[in-house]
């Protein structure tokens, strides 16, 4: 289980650090653990903006972000919270206002955002710590298909992350995510399925 530990804690390490740098998204995820939803949008609104090449641009860009989110479009809101969650298009980092819109995407049924909402309550970023919340978000993002929300709600369940312990559910996960193409998933489920082998035979 010691693997599974070290990957849960680095997982929140990493992701309460990462994003803080555009040329940093390449290699902060390049460790086996998997590609952040969250890194993905950031790096596409970084590269958005770059090619715009004015800070006018940019600044116009964001205006037309906030209308749309507060007018409901759940991808804009997903975008607005990232913005605030980095800093980014000249606005101010707030991550209580990321949580704010990451929450609003996320409870209109948005897979990424709702893996965002999860992130920052398994690392209290913007908002109190609380990982069994931080759980149920994950399994919104998991049940609707989000191959790395299925490897992270396996990894939950088997460390008892936010719930019991229940390595049925974690073995569950880690297939549906391994099914789903996450590399990571598979070599975490051959681990599971080797310990409760050796447990039977003993």
């Amino acid at each position: 289980m010691k693997h599974l530990i070290s990957l849960w804690i680095t997982w929140c390490a990493m992701l309460g650090q990462a994003l803080r740098h555009r040329r940093e998204l390449s290699t902060e995820f390049s460790t086996g653990l998997p590609t952040a939803i969250r890194a993905r949008w950031v790096a596409l609104l970084l590269s958005a903006w770059v090619m715009t090449g004015a800070q006018a641009q940019v600044s116009a860009d964001i205006v037309a972000l906030e209308r749309k989110a507060v007018a409901g479009d759940p991808w804009a809101q997903l975008n607005l919270g990232a913005a605030y969650d980095n800093g980014l298009g000249g606005l101010v980092l707030d991550p209580v206002l990321a949580v704010q819109w990451y929450r609003r995407a996320a409870e209109a049924g948005l897979p990424e955002a709702q893996f965002n909402l999860a992130h920052c309550l398994a690392t209290g970023s913007g908002v109190a710590r609380d990982d069994a919340a931080s759980l149920h978000w994950m399994l919104r993002a998991a049940e609707q298909g989000l191959a790395s929300a299925q490897f992270l709600v396996g990894v939950m369940y088997a460390e008892g992350v936010g719930t019991e312990v229940d390595r049925r559910q974690a073995i569950t996960w880690l297939e549906k995510a391994a099914a789903n193409g996450h590399l990571d998933a598979l070599p975490l489920l051959q681990r599971l399925r080797t310990q409760d082998t050796d447990k039977t035979a003993q």
